[in-house]
Formats: C-alpha cells, structure tokens, sequence
C-alpha cells in the first residue's frame, strides 16, 4: 500500500539514497575533474621547468665554450691582428666541438668578423650586434631567413674589447624532439615575425591548428589555453623577451583525463543503477546497512579533496569499493608526486644534499640552542680544476666530495651544499682544530676520476656559535660563514674564524663601494695638493694632486682604503677621470690667477693599461687652454709590474706627448732595479719610510745616499718626499737631491689655502733673494 509504513520506508530510502548517490557523484566528479586540471598544469609546470632548465643547459654548454675561447690567447691574437683564416678556423673548432649551428664575430663597432651563416643582411648583422648591448638574460634568440637560434655572445678583451664572439643552438624539430623525449610533452616553436613559422612535435594537422590560432599566443602568457589547441592543455614561453616573436607552446594531451573522468562518471553511473535496484528490491532489508558507506564514501573524498590522509574504505559494497579503491589510488599517487616536488625542492640534484634554502630551514630548526660550529668549505682553485678535467668529471668529483663529507667522524649534524663548490657543515657539539686538520687531511686524500688520482686542497671558514646569535637570523649565520672563508681566501689560510668585527667591516666596505658614485655625484670628495719645492733655488714650481673623501656617516675616509676597494670593485677609473677632470680644471683657474704650476696625478694600475689615456689627457689640456708640461703622472712600481709589457707601451705614449713621469715609492716594490733602466720616466720619488728618520739612523742615510747616487746615474731627478725636518733638507741638499715633498714645507691643503701658501712662500723666496743681493 502506498500509504503503508514500508511503502514509505521503501520511498524515503530511496529518496535518501538518491540524493546521496547524486550528492557523492558530483563531488566525487567535480573533485576529480578539479584534480585532473591540477595534474595537467603540474606537469606542464614541470615540463616547462625542465625544458627552461635544457635551454638553459645548452645555454651554459654555449658559455663556457664561448669563455674558453675568449680567453684564448692564439684567438685574441688572431682577432687582434686580423688572421681571418685562423679566426675561422677557431671558431668553426669550437663551433663543431659542442655541436654548435651557428658561429659569429663582431667587431666592437658591430661589423661582421666572420660567421658560419651565410647571406646575412646589414640588418641581420644589426640585430645581432644589438643583442650585445642588451645582455640582461643568459641568451637571445635571434632570428634569421625563417630559422631561430639560440644564441649566446661574449665579449672578446686583451684587455679592452676587440670583438664580440657568439654561437647558437637551432631551435629545430631535433630539438623539439628531445624536449619531448625529456618532458613527455608535445613542444612547439612558434616564430610570429612575419610569416607565421612552426617546429612541432605534433601531427601536420594539429600544427595547422596551431598556426591557425597564434593569435592567442600572447594573450595566454603566465597562463594555461585549451582553444589554441582542441584536446590539449598548452602553455607559453616566450623565448625573445623583447620582440616576443619567438615562443615555445607545450601541449599536454587531456584525452588520458578525459577517458578517465569518462569512465568515472560511467561506473558511478552504473554503481548508482545497481544500487538503487537493489535497494528497491531489498530496501526492508539492506536500507539500514547501505547508508554507512555512503557516508564513509562522502568522507573520504571531502578529506582527499583537502589534502587530508584518510583511511582506505573497506567493506563497503562492490560498486562503492571501486570508486573507493579509485580514490584510493588517486591520493596515493598525489602524495608521491607532492613528495618528490618537496625533496626536489629540497635536494642538490647533483650530490642529494641538502640545498640553500633547505639548509636555512634545518639551521633554524637545528640551532634553537647555539653551541657547536658552523663550517663552510670550498675546493681551491675549483674552477681552473673544471676547466682542465672537465665538466662531467668536475661533478663526479663534487659527489665523490659530498659522499665522503658524509662519511667522515665526526659526524655532521647538517650538511649541505650553497653553490659550485662550497658545502656547510654544523657541528654539534663543536669540532677541536686537531680534530679539523685531520677531517680537512681525510677530505683532501686523492679521488679517483675515471682512473686518475685527482687531489684537491680546501679551505674552511669557522663560526663558532654562541648566545650571541639569533638561531630566527640564520642569514647573518651564513654571512659571517662566507666571510670567514673568504678571509681564508684572502690571506691563504686552510682554516679561518670569523672574529667579532669583521661583519662590520664587510658592511663598511659595501657601504664604501656602494657610495663611490654618489660621491663623485654629490661633490663629497675633494682635492688637495702638496708643494715640492726645489731645495737648490728654494723655488716651489709643482705640487701632488690628493684626493680626499668626507662621508656623511662614515665620516673621513683615507684613500688608501676606498681607492684599494675602488680597484677590487672595478670603479677606479671612475675616480681617475674625477680626480683628472678636477686638477685641469684647478690649474686652469691657477693659471687665470696667475699662478703656473706643474701638477702631479697619481695613475692606478688599471689606468696604465688604457692606451687611449694619454690622448686624452692631452686633448684635456688643450681644452682647458693649458700646456702639455702643466701635468705630470706618477705611478707606482706594483702597477707596473702588474702588467709591465702594457705599462711601458702606455708610459711611451705619455712621453711621447711630453707629460713627464715619476716612480713613486721607490724601494717598496721587488723589481725595481730590473725595469728602472726600460720605463721612460724623468723622475724617481724615495718612499717616506726611508727618508724621515735620515737625521738619525745611519742604515736609512746610506740607503738614500746609494739609491740618489743610482738614480742620478740613469739620468733622472731625485724628489725625496716624507721629509718633516730642516736637518733632513740639509742632507738632502749635500746628497744632491732635488726636490723635497713633505711637512716640513706644508701639509697637504686645499686648493684656496695652497694658493695662499704658494704667494707668500714665493714672496718669501724673492726677500731673500733680494737681501742676498744687498749683502
């Protein structure tokens, strides 16, 4: 009867059942097809992750052949004196070496060299002679008669630009198929400059649907389209960030998902018929026992569709346990795939340690109390090391090195690798020096390398840790790490600690660099000039150029300091044409004041190998309305030695114009004597350190004494600077020195208060002359 208890039962079950199965279909479903689409944009994630990484790999293979090459000597020579057959030679080598598609040489001006691409247009040559000056990425495409390359260029120096080298990879179908044997997924180049070009792994007719839809290329970047392509997920990567004309399309198939959701839908479909005939024929019975796994199935779901780890569904009906058992499966191989990304992100992919960003996280957890050490260590000379057994081998060493970093007592509590060749070791507790020597004695024994006995030495930078650290700033822990190991670096040391201090140091000296600039922009840095006076006549005709810089904070800083810094950063030419531009422009208002004087300049070592310095200086002076003989340079023994054959060349050219040249501190540097009688100087100045106490110690007497006596043999005047006392004048005149430099005329001063001293000195000069004249 319908209005009966078990007509109604029967319904409400029913009813109840339904909507369930309808309830648990569509989240099950609507999950499932969530999950499926995440899956595909992870693995195009991936897949454009590892073929970003393959570019990238082939980009690094392009320079470090191209910087083989740039510092090859032979090849510098060639392209320095213009041998065009071996320049060709070279680069066709090379080329062939690492398989390379194309080879090309530019001139600093962006004329073509030689190339292995043959017909290139003006504006070819132009497009690539542009890529090298906007060098922002790792690579440039570039494209020519309907081909695209990927290209890789580098400055050729010895030591100033002489050319532009460059090779290329073709992105052709060789290398979408490789991509796609890496990957697993389709690839696709687009070239959109012009006629619409593709190189696809994909059927002819699939491609033709590509090209049909480039139009949405690049309004899908940073995106996932499924219009470009029907049945495939595609993502774009734009390979010429600045013309995006080149693109890479991935297409990652959905038919998989889709027959997989398909056969979801079908089988639930399928369970939910079964079910409800079943409960219709035995609702009295089954109605009260078909509910529980319902609901376990709704359970299990909503916690894999919220990343939850649930329990395997058991004993529910056959229809129901294989839509549990899919589940089942489903957040399995979710898990593992979560799993592997985490440990990737984790792991150095070469030696399995733990990297940078993983070590920083276990160093938190780790140092909650600080005892122990912190040891960063590196492999001397690593990179020369590379070059000579090869890359392949260079890895096999750093894991042969990780492994046994992992092998020997004591024990690391954590170890990692930062970068190339340096790895972080923390010691808990500690590591005694004795017991160091013998790890660092054990980690530095032979490896074999495919037969041969490869040695290495290291060198360690300690951290011994204290309450004086943070465990929550593990930053500052690996800076002071990097420090001391560049401190082991600096002075040759197996085993340097980090010493309070140094941190301060290491920021003042960035703050010292990074302010250069805006020094010289915002007038903070000033001259001074020194007097030589000539003690034979009493006559002061020329004075040193000094620089001096007065931070806003840092306050006075000597210039041994930032001029040292300045070299090491590569900014020293920066302050020799502010120091340079500011001296002619003093001596031009000198000389409107009536007052001539010759000016000494000091010159690092970097500037004496501009071979263009000398012509611009000259054509300084003639702007400024000044003679050639108004400025002088000195130099110093350690910046000729440095690169002496340059030097000389330069120094030449200096005299040639007729700018005079001085040694400066002579008898500090090693070689002196052996290239004094080659360098084309008129001056040499004695180093204060031997001059100041002449008064009173006989050794420094005799050796100012012999070197005047030597440098008066060759020819050339003798300035003795340091002198601070009327006794040491009276020396240096019975020695026949020349030219004195020191306090006991003036200290350095500015240019309006040496313009004061300079008058009244020449006015005191000329009364006593003139007195001398009376009497």
């Amino acid at each position: 009867m319908p209005n009966s208890f078990r007509s109604r039962l029967i319904i409400a079950f029913l009813l109840i059942l339904t909507l369930m199965q309808l309830t648990t279909a569509l989240f099950v479903l609507t999950a499932t097809q969530r999950d499926y689409r995440q899956q595909q944009t992870q693995n195009l994630n991936i897949g454009s992750n590892i073929f970003v990484e393959m570019l990238a790999n082939r980009s690094e293979q392009l320079s470090q052949s191209l910087s083989l090459l740039s510092a090859d000597f032979g090849f510098k020579r060639a392209v320095a004196t213009g041998e065009q057959d071996t320049i060709s030679s070279v680069l066709a080598n090379h080329g062939r070496r690492i398989n390379a598609n194309a080879v090309i040489l530019l001139s600093p001006k962006g004329t073509l060299l030689s190339s292995s691409l043959p017909g290139l247009t003006p504006e070819n040559i132009d497009e690539l002679f542009a890529l090298t000056q906007n060098r922002s990425t790792s690579f440039d495409i570039f494209n020519v008669d309907h081909s695209s390359y990927q290209f890789v260029l580098q400055p050729v120096k010895a030591p100033t630009l002489i050319a532009w080298v460059g090779m290329g990879f073709t992105l052709d179908k060789a290398v979408a198929d490789q991509a796609k044997t890496i990957t697993g997924i389709d690839i696709s180049f687009i070239n959109l400059s012009g006629k619409v070009d593709i190189v696809s792994t994909l059927p002819q007719e699939q491609q033709q649907q590509v090209l049909a839809n480039a139009n949405q290329i690049t309004q899908s970047v940073s995106s996932y389209s499924d219009t470009i392509l029907d049945d495939y997920l595609s993502t774009p990567i734009a390979l010429d960030k600045v013309t995006a004309q080149q693109w890479a399309l991935l297409h990652q198939s959905n038919v998989k998902w889709q027959q997989n959701y398909n056969a979801l839908r079908n089988n639930m479909l399928v369970i939910f018929a079964i079910t409800c005939l079943l409960a219709f024929l035995i609702a009295a019975w089954f109605a009260g026992g078909l509910t529980q796994p319902i609901y376990a199935l709704v359970n299990f779901a909503r916690k894999v569709g919220q990343g939850e780890k649930p329990q395997p569904i058991m004993g529910a009906p056959a229809e129901l346990q294989v839509l549990a058992n899919t589940l089942s499966v489903m957040r399995e191989n979710i898990e593992a795939r979560e799993h592997d990304l985490v440990y990737q992100s984790q792991h150095d992919n070469l030696t399995g340690l733990y990297n940078r960003v993983a070590a920083k996280q276990q160093l938190g957890q780790l140092l909650v109390q600080m005892h122990g050490c912190i040891a960063m260590i590196d492999i001397k000379n690593f990179r020369h090391l590379n070059n000579i057994i090869g890359f392949a081998n260079a890895d096999n060493l750093l894991m042969l090195f990780a492994s046994r970093l992992e092998s020997l007592s004591p024990s690391a509590a954590l170890i990692a690798r930062l970068d190339g060749d340096s790895f972080l070791l923390l010691f808990q507790p500690g590591i005694r020096h004795e017991q160091l020597d013998i790890y660092l004695q054990q980690l530095t024994k032979p490896y074999d390398i495919e037969g041969s006995k490869i040695s290495v030495n290291v060198r360690v930078g300690l951290v011994e840790l204290s309450d004086d650290y943070d465990h929550n700033d593990i930053d500052k822990l690996i800076r002071h790490a990097e420090i001391a190991l560049n401190q082991a670096r600096i002075e040759s040391l197996a085993i340097a600690t980090y010493l309070q201090g140094e941190d301060e140091r290491y920021l003042r000296e960035l703050m010292i660099i990074r302010d250069l600039p805006i020094a010289i922009s915002q007038g903070q840095l000033h001259l001074v000039f020194q007097p030589k006076v000539d003690i034979h006549n009493n006559r002061c005709n020329s004075a040193e150029t000094l620089i001096r810089w007065q931070h806003p904070q840092l306050g006075f800083i000597p210039p041994d300091e930032f001029i040292r810094l300045a070299e090491n950063s590569g900014n020293i030419s920066m302050i020799s044409d502010w120091v340079l531009n500011a001296t002619v422009k003093q001596l031009a208002l000198w000389k409107a004041q009536g007052i001539e004087l010759k000016v000494a300049i000091n010159l690092s070592a970097y500037d004496l190998t501009n071979a263009q310095l000398p012509g611009d200086i000259k054509q300084l002076l003639a702007d400024h309305d000044l003679p050639i003989e108004a400025l002088s340079i000195e130099v110093t023994e350690g910046a000729v030695m440095k690169d002496a054959q340059t030097v000389i060349a330069v120094l030449q050219q200096f005299k040639g114009i007729g700018i005079a040249i001085a040694i400066d501190d002579f008898g500090t540097g090693h070689s002196s004597l052996a290239y004094l009688k080659l360098l084309p100087v008129n001056e040499v100045k004695i180093d204060r350190s031997f001059i100041k106490d002449i008064h009173t110690d006989a050794t420094d007497l005799m050796i100012v004494d012999t070197s005047i006596r030597l440098i008066k043999g060759l020819n050339l005047s003798v300035v003795a600077e340091g002198v601070e006392s009327t006794e040491g004048i009276d020396i240096l005149r019975r020695l026949d020195c020349d030219i004195v430099q020191g306090y006991v005329y003036s200290k350095p001063l500015k240019a309006d208060d040496f313009a004061i001293w300079f008058n009244q000195f020449s006015q005191a000069n000329m009364a006593a002359k003139l007195e001398d004249t009376v009497k």
